[in-house]
This record gives C-alpha cells, structure tokens and sequence, in this order.
C-alpha cells in the first residue's frame, strides 16, 4: 500500500533524474486515504504487563508533548481558579484533644493498634455526632452568633458539615477545626463543640462506668453471700456423712451393702433352720398321735431344708439376692423409681432367675424325698430324729436369732438409702457452689477491670482550647492552589501521555528485536524538505546496507523479496522503491512489481504511467513481457498494478500467479514486490508463498507493536520466511553526522 502523505516519513519516491546516477529523488505524493482498519483482538499483548517501561514513557511524551502540555496546563488553570474560588475564605480556629493508648495509661508495653485505632475512629465520629452538635448549639450565646444565624434551615446539618475532626496517624492528638470569617465566632463554636463532647461524652461514659462498677459490686457481694451459705450446708452435710468426698461416701454405701447382704443371708439360713425344727415337731407331734406312720413322716419343710444345701440352688439364691440389692440400689438413685429402664431390666432377670429355681427345685425333690425314706427305714421303729425338747429351745434360739437379725438388716438399709440421698445431694451442692464460684470470679474480673479504668486519668483530655485566630489564611489558600495547579498539570498531561503509552507505538530500532522477535535489518532516515539533496545521499546508504544484508541473509541471496507492513501509512512502498532501485545499481536485473492490486502506487513513486500491469497478467489479458516498463534507472524495469476488479483479485490464489513469477524469476536477477498491508487482506500472504523472503516495513513512531506482531504472526503461519524488519523515519544518527558521505549536494 502506499505510504505516501504530507508528512515527510510517509513519502514516495520518484524516479525522476536525482542528483547522482541510479537513484530515486524521494518526493511526495497525496495519496487517498484507506478506511480505517479494526485489528484483530490481542489480548495477549497488554501494553502494562510486566511493569512500566519508562523508555517508552519518554516516548510517548516526545511524541505528544504539545497536547499532553496543553492540556495539562488547562487542567492547571482550571483547577486553581476552582480552587481559588471555592475554597472558603477566612479564618481557622482549632482545639486540641489528647485520646491516649490504653496501654501506656496502665505502663504496660507495646500498643494494642487494632484496639486504639477503634477508639480513636470512634472518638472522632461521636465529636461529629448531631448529639454533640446540637448540645453544642444549646450553650448559652451560641445560637446567638453570626455564623449561626445565617444558617437558619439546619444549621446542625450545617455544623456537622463545617465541623473538620482529623486525627493524624502515629498520633495521639485530634484537632477540631473551623473555618469562618468572623474569627471571634468560629473560636467560640469550636470550644463549645469541645466542651459538649466531653461533657456529654467522655463524662457521661465515666459516670456510666461507676453506675456499672457499683451493679457489679452489688452482684459480687450477693454472689459472695449465696456461696458462703451454700458452703455452710455443704459442710453440714459432710459433716453428717463423716466426709464431704463423694469417692468416699460411695466406699461406705458398698460397705454397708456388703454388710445388708450377709445379714439377708444370715435371716434366711435362720429362717430355713426354723422351719426344719418346725417340721420335724409336726412329724414327732403326728407319730405321738398316730396320726402318719413314720415312713410317711416326710414333710415338705424337710425337703425344702435339704434342697437349699444343693450348690446350685445356692448360686441361684445368691444370684437372687445380688438382683434385688441391684433393684433397691436403682431405684433409691433414680427419680423415676420402679420406672427406671435399668430397674425394669433387672426385674426381668430376677423373674428369669425364679424360674430356674423352680426348675431346680422340681427336679431334685422325688431324689430328696426317696434318700430321705432310706435313711428313716435304717432307724428303730419309733426313735425320733431330736428330743422335742431340745428341738423347741432351738426353735426359740433361732426365732430370737431371726428377730434380731430382721431388725439390724432393717436399720442397715435405712441407713444404706439415707446414704445414697444424701451423697446424691452432696454431689449436686457441690456443683452448684462451683457453678456460682466461677460466675463470681467473672463478676470480679470485671468490677476490678472496672475499678482499675475509673481510678486511671480519662482517656481522653482537652490539650488546648481554641484561640481566636490573628491571621487570615492566604498563605494556605495559595498553597492549596499551587497544589491543585500541579495536581491539574500532571492529570492532564499523564493522561495524554498515559493514552499513547496504552497506543504501544515502536520507537527506536533498539526494541526491535526483544518485542517483535525480528532483526531489524536497517533504518531509512527521515525526508526533510529543507535538506531533500542530502537527504537521499543518507537514503541510497541505508538502503544499500540493507541491501548488502539481505545478499548475505543464507547461501544463496533471495531472488523473490516481498515487501509488506502491517497496516497502511508505513513506509513499504518509499523502501520497495529504494531497494529495487539499490538492486539495480549493483548491476543486477531487477524487477519492481506493484502487489498491492487494491491501492497501487508503484506508478507514483516510479513516474510511470500507470498503464496494464498485474491485474490484467492476473486476468490473462496482456503477457508478462507486454506488462513490463522501463524506468530511468538502468537495470531497474516495473510492473504496475493495472485495473484491479474481483478477477484480478481472486486471480492471485490460482497457479497462474506462481507461473507468472517463475518467467519474471528467469528474466531478472531480483524481483521485489511491494505487497498491500497484511492485516488488511490476504494478497500479501498469496503473495508471500511465492517469495522467498519477506520483509516487513515500519514507521517509527507510527507504527504499532501489537499489529507488527500480529502480521508476522500471520506471514509464519502460511510459511513465508520473515527475514526482518526495517524501520523508516528514524532520525539521523550522530556517527553518521560526524562522518557524512561525500555524495554531491
């Protein structure tokens, strides 16, 4: 595309006669304007990512330094007039306040931040509160005042907003402050807001915390009174148990237990030595009378006596006794009593253990009977088992025995379930007292944290009350308006700045090759119509090393170079030109063939007309030979763009292309082709499969790094082999102004 403008870095070249022989005098041509052109998105290349260049900040404000400074000075301007004029005018009376760390008031050591940073925001907000503001309007005289009475809608609202509370970080002092123009009243408004928030602030709060202190040292005292009457019935009935430890209250519970067993066992072994002296009277009573014949003299006391010798009816006896120990134990414990889920289960093992008795019983009684029939067989006939005599005095030993034996297991199990009720009570009094211990110790905490605060200094103190203010404040209003001037200034030049910074533009050849990724094979100097001679001396050296570069780029130099830009207005056709016309005067065929069919400008820069050329080859209306056209530079012949329509355009990705540049690539020694934008459409990588090399052309200062990386990115893609990048419009170097070229001026 052409690059070609008023500017002198978007020129062409013209093949006029120029001041030495075989080189191309570089002027202008107006081209029309491309529409412009939307790149695609490139959200990987974030102009901020990895932190600020501040090279390319420099540039950016060299290359808008005239807007940015504008700008900025007008921003300037505005806002220290704004500032100028809005900001009130006056005096400014302050009073200062001491809020002070709770731990340097006790002399402890490092400060609690979270802590004093709460108190003190909190400090400042209550001094602005409209409590204080309106006690502070209610004192005597100021409601009176000037300033007060000019404010007659709300003129709290108007002290809350006028009132400035600051409190400086690092620091314990907060200012009240009031700006006015009547400095005896300002200083009086600012006592009075003083006054009011430690009169109906930090007053108030201490007299609260006595109220407080007072409600816990009444609390306490109760608190203290209830334990010590709680300890005086514990002690009572530990007294009563002969230990206040439950551990051992329950080791005398299971002694006495242990006693109430031996004692059932002792009642029931009498009870059954009873009833065998009982039965054998019946029997001797019966044989007296002749009643029974002895051998029937078997009564069922008799064989009851020998069943409870069995080993087994005693283990189930004994089982039977621990069971109804275990019931009484269960339900003198719970409150729910026979209800219990533990007693109902051990009532259903005793009613198991019944029955295995009665099992037992029924099957050992016909063995008992028949032993007991033998041994009384083997006796004389009429001999008793025992005197009767000596039979009742044991009767009356063993009913003594039973008697006195019922009444000690009695009073054992009373004192068994007094026990058991009176640790159960002694355990719960014991927990209560410790619950209400702790309860007490909390209230004590508090009522000496309590005590400890309303015995130190106030937190907060009045370090100074507000003077009446002496001098005005135009020393301060000029200074807050040189600070708004320069805040202006720099917003709005770094705005400028900070948009052609974001715009990501290439600047110097040097970062080139980090942020493309290319080589930069050569710069083209900036056209200056002052000095248009000495310029294209500068322009035939430029292009001729790059042209020696190019020679050296492999084995065998490229014959078929492509020469294309990301975008338009990029100096590819002002180098196309350049280059072919350097070819040329290295003795070397070559040929300049205008690719670009939809802006062709090749004919500008040449001076030629612009007659048949590529898009009639392309459409098979004209051959090769016919489409070639001398210049004046010897060696150097052109192809123009011709007619361009669909055909022509379409024609590019049909075979025909690649037959055409093979017979140009067999008459000539080079063919350049001056390529349209390639971010633009897809003629240049048409193009670029047929080439062996292509190369990117740059305007400094203009072009656009993210679409540079995006045409080579596209040209890599469809396998053309980038072999750099040249930059034009790059300022003369000072090596190159101490030691200039001797070519005619």
């Amino acid at each position: 595309m052409s690059d070609s403008s008023t500017a002198p870095d978007a020129s062409s070249a013209s093949a006029t006669a120029g001041p030495s022989a075989g080189t191309i005098t570089v002027r202008d041509a107006a081209l029309a304007p491309l529409p412009p052109f939307s790149p695609p998105s490139l959200s990987g290349d974030d102009p901020l990512a990895g932190g600020v260049d501040y090279r390319r900040v420099w540039h950016a404000f060299r290359r808008r330094w005239l807007p940015a400074v504008s700008l900025g000075i007008l921003l300037a301007t505005l806002a220290a007039i704004a500032t100028w004029i809005f900001l009130p005018r006056g005096y400014e009376a302050v009073a200062w306040l001491r809020v002070r760390d709770k731990s340097g008031m006790l002399g402890g050591g490092g400060r609690d931040n979270s802590e004093y940073e709460a108190y003190r925001k909190t400090q400042v907000a209550l001094i602005k509160s409209p409590f204080v503001m309106t006690s502070a309007l209610r004192r005597p005289g100021i409601a009176d005042l000037s300033l007060i009475r000019e404010q007659d809608e709300d003129p709290v609202g108007w002290l809350t907003r006028s009132i400035q509370v600051t409190a400086p970080m690092e620091s314990e002092v907060v200012q009240v402050r009031l700006r006015g123009k009547n400095a005896a009243d300002i200083a009086k408004i600012v006592n009075a807001v003083t006054s009011s928030y430690l009169e109906d602030i930090v007053n108030k709060e201490r007299t609260e915390s006595l109220g407080r202190r007072d409600a816990l040292e009444k609390k306490y005292k109760e608190n203290v009174a209830e334990m010590r009457e709680q300890r005086e019935t514990f002690n009572t009935l530990a007294r009563t148990l002969g230990t206040g430890e439950g551990a051992e209250v329950m080791t005398q519970r299971a002694l006495l237990l242990d006693h109430l067993g031996t004692l059932r066992a002792q009642m029931t072994q009498a009870q059954r030595d009873l009833t065998t002296i009982d039965a054998e009277l019946a029997i001797v009573d019966a044989k007296t009378r002749g009643d029974i014949a002895e051998q029937d003299a078997l009564p069922d006391e008799m064989v009851d006596a020998a069943l409870i010798r069995d080993p087994q009816m005693l283990e189930l006896d004994g089982k039977l006794a621990e069971i109804d120990e275990a019931i009484l134990f269960q339900e003198q414990r719970s409150a729910r009593g026979s209800n219990e889920p533990a007693v109902k289960r051990l009532r259903s093992q005793r009613e198991q253990v019944v029955k295995r008795i009665g099992q037992r019983r029924d099957e050992l009684r016909p063995q008992i009977v028949a032993q007991m029939a033998l041994e009384s067989v083997g006796r004389r006939s009429g001999q008793p088992l025992e005197s009767p005599v000596v039979l009742r005095m044991r009767r009356e030993l063993l009913a003594q025995t039973v008697a006195e034996t019922s009444k000690e297991f009695d009073k054992v199990a009373k004192e068994v379930t007094e026990l058991g009720k009176a640790n159960a009570d002694l355990e719960n009094r014991r927990s209560e007292i410790e619950q209400l211990q702790k309860v007490t110790d909390q209230i004590g905490i508090q009522l000496e944290t309590t005590s400890l605060d309303l015995s130190m200094p106030s937190r907060v103190t009045l370090i100074e009350e507000a003077g009446v203010p002496e001098g005005d404040d135009r020393l301060f209003r000029i200074m807050l308006t040189s600070l708004a001037g320069g805040a202006g200034l720099v917003l709005g030049g770094g705005l400028i700045v900070l948009l052609e910074y974001l715009r990501d533009r290439l600047s110097t050849p040097e970062e080139v090759p980090q942020r493309v990724g290319v080589r930069v094979l050569g710069t083209l100097p900036r056209v200056r119509r002052s000095r248009r001679q000495a310029d294209d001396g500068l322009m035939a050296e430029s292009v001729d090393s790059i042209r020696a570069i190019i020679a050296q780029s492999g084995r065998e130099a490229p014959r078929v170079i492509l020469v294309t830009s990301a975008v338009e207005h990029e100096g590819k056709t002002t180098f196309a030109a350049q280059l072919a016309a350097s070819l040329a005067r290295s003795d070397k065929r070559t040929l300049l063939l205008d690719g670009d069919l939809r802006h062709p400008n090749v004919h500008l820069a040449l001076s030629i007309e612009h007659g048949s050329g590529l898009a009639e080859l392309l459409r098979g209306e004209i051959s090769a030979d016919e489409a070639v056209q001398p210049t004046s530079i010897d060696g150097l012949f052109a192809v123009t763009g011709g007619a361009c329509d669909y055909a022509a355009v379409t024609a590019l990705s049909r075979p025909e292309l690649a037959k055409l540049l093979r017979s140009y690539r067999d008459s000539f020694d080079h063919v350049v082709i001056d390529a349209g934008p390639v971010l633009a459409f897809a003629d240049s990588l048409l193009l670029g499969q047929q080439s062996d090399v292509a190369i990117v052309a740059s305007m400094r200062d203009t072009s656009r790094v993210p679409l540079i990386n995006a045409a080579i990115d596209r040209l890599r893609s469809v396998g053309v082999r980038v072999l750099g990048l040249v930059m034009n419009g790059h300022s003369d170097s000072r090596p190159r102004r101490l030691y200039e070229s001797p070519l005619p001026r």
